[in-house]
């Protein structure tokens, strides 16, 4: 694993969570593609749209370090590979469309790759 491809994959994941905040904040607007339901309390769609903006937050800033952090890549990891785990969840369940489960297997991608990283840097450090 480069350290090149874990910082592209660190600043990719912030753009992507630019578009899944804006989809979980309006769900009703953009959350169609995916097969998200519009009609949920804001309280809801908000707090998840927040938590996932601070993840691409944390991620841009982790990008921007000299050294990787393994529990940050660690966190990052299993959050995307559990967040993949639940729309397939939700597939089966009717939940979410066949697309909205496909666009999350960008997330376990990601999610593989910070915990590559996370034991490349737990290792060096």
């Amino acid at each position: 694993m480069s350290e090149k491809l874990l910082r592209g994959t660190l600043y990719f994941t912030f753009l992507y969570n630019l578009m899944g905040f804006v989809t979980f904040l309006f769900p009703a607007r953009f959350g169609a593609a995916a097969g998200l339901t519009g009609d949920v309390p804001f309280l809801y769609s908000g707090f998840i749209a927040f938590n996932i903006l601070l993840f691409g937050l944390v991620g841009l800033w982790q990008a921007r370090q000299p050294v990787m952090n393994a529990p940050v890549l660690t966190i990052f990891g299993l959050s995307k590979i559990t967040f993949c785990g639940l729309m397939g969840a939700a597939l089966m369940a009717g939940g979410v469309t066949p697309t909205g489960f496909a666009m999350s297997l960008v997330d376990s991608t990601m999610g593989v790759i910070f915990l590559l990283g996370a034991r490349r840097a737990a290792r060096a450090g």
